[in-house]
């Protein structure tokens, strides 16, 4: 680990820049400083790094930190208060917590080292290729028909067809490294393709999600300088603040069914309304855009009601997380049911709507299991089992040479700070298995070593 800390350079700069917040922009507490300091480098390093490596572990720190440091610090400084998404406990308190939880998230990581070269793996697709050049175009096809049989697909096996799914994915990022002429208008009509799905079903976390996991391979064929890559990131952050200053009205619209035309006019007409009236800077409280980036409030209102009102779990809902991902039902059919409702409402305290999904995050889930000490010990163990993966998906890459190209439906869910164990364990298990079977399986029929 000291040798990957080493090379980890930037981490020097951490506690200067903290300084820097803390004297400069009068960031009064210590640990939000650092945590402000720890969050400017990974926003910085993952841009830097996107085109040159497959930065999962990057983007995972980033996401969290966003959400657990800098969220809930621009809440704490922000005139404008929700009434249920507000941070419960004083600032030093949480970010006591928070900060010191995601670093050893991320010193765990570093027990591992991350060799995804975009280069080495692209030479890989290339051969594979060059024997096999209409393997994109079968995993596109056969990613965008599956949607369309999920009304006669059975319940129990919809997960695994919605992972089938984003095959198309991977599909188009194999076709990126091909340098085929059709690359760019294939790429660019799946992600169209994928913007009309997530407008017609309310839902855009598959969009922005797959926008962040392609665009290092987007930016690795057009050779893009960081100035450029920063420009693409401070678009998608626009978006993605547009996308969720109207989430909730259009779904309240496509709810009531008060509207029966176009689904997309009705989006861009609210978002381009967003814009031009200012509300998208000016938020009041009951649409703060802040509520949507900050996950802390929930660590917080965990933190104020355990062991206060609820005593600490001691290590229960871990437990039942590894047993609701190792176990198939037939074997645990008591087993936890993915969804976020009961460890909500049991840690925080607080009620949820009938049909509200919200998770804890893991960060929350330590400090409801362990306390604070305990809970960045956990994180940090949770760290260690995401470089340790990482690994052996780079040790397994000589059995299947391609293999990293799969990471981001591995890690599709794993990456978002807002679930839980339960949440991020099933996905990673389950896509593991699907993943490698289907692989086994082209290369088991077909003789393809993918």
């Amino acid at each position: 680990m000291l040798e990957n800390l080493r090379q980890e350079k930037g981490w020097l700069w951490i506690i200067p820049v903290a300084l820097i917040f803390n004297l400069i922009f009068g960031v009064k507490e210590g640990w939000s400083a650092v945590g402000l300091a720890f969050s400017a480098f990974y926003m910085f390093r993952v841009i830097f790094n996107m085109g040159h490596k497959i930065p999962v572990i990057d983007l995972m720190t980033t996401l969290a930190a966003l959400q657990w440091i800098v969220g809930p610090f621009i809440d704490y400084h922000n005139e404008v208060t929700h009434f249920k998404y507000y941070m419960y406990v004083p600032e030093a308190q949480y970010m006591a917590y928070a900060v010191p939880a995601i670093i050893a998230f991320r010193m765990g990581t570093l027990f591992y080292k991350d060799r995804s070269d975009l280069d080495a793996i692209g030479e890989r697709v290339k051969q594979l290729l060059s024997r096999y050049p209409r393997l994109p175009y079968v995993f596109i096809i056969g990613g965008l028909i599956i949607p369309f049989l999920n009304a006669f697909i059975p319940p129990s096996l919809r997960f695994v067809f919605f992972l089938l799914a984003n095959v198309k994915y991977i599909g188009v990022i194999y076709l990126l490294f091909s340098g085929s002429p059709n690359r760019w208008p294939i790429f660019i009509a799946v992600m169209l393709a994928t913007a009309f799905a997530s407008i017609a079903a309310g839902m855009f976390h598959d969009l922005l999600l797959w926008a962040m996991l392609t665009f290092t391979f987007v930016a690795r064929e057009l050779k893009m300088k960081f100035g450029l890559k920063l420009v693409f990131a401070l678009i998608g952050m626009l978006m993605a603040i547009t996308i969720q200053s109207v989430k909730h009205q259009y779904r309240t619209i496509l709810k009531t069914g008060s509207h029966s035309g176009n689904k997309t006019a009705l989006f861009i007409g609210l978002a381009t309304q967003e814009w031009s009236s200012g509300n998208i800077f000016t938020p009041t409280s009951e649409d703060d855009m802040n509520a949507r980036l900050n996950q802390g409030w929930i660590i917080s209102a965990v933190m104020k009601n355990v062991p206060e009102r609820e005593p600490y779990a001691g290590g229960s809902t871990v437990w039942e997380g590894i047993e609701a991902s190792l176990l198939p039902r037939f074997l645990a059919p008591n087993k936890k049911i993915a969804g976020g409702q009961e460890n909500f409402r049991r840690f925080t305290g607080l009620q949820l709507g009938a049909q509200t999904s919200m998770g804890i995050s893991l960060a929350g889930e330590g400090y409801a299991n362990y306390g604070r000490w305990g809970g960045i010990l956990f994180m940090f163990c949770w760290g260690l089992f995401i470089g340790w993966f990482w690994k052996k998906m780079w040790e397994w890459s000589d059995l299947y040479p391609t293999l990293l190209i799969w990471s981001p439906i591995l890690f599709l869910q794993v990456v978002k700070a807002e679930t839980e164990l339960v949440v991020v364990l099933n996905h990673l298990v389950k896509a593991s298995v699907l993943v490698f079977g289907l692989l086994w399986f082209i290369r088991k029929q077909w003789g393809i070593k993918i």
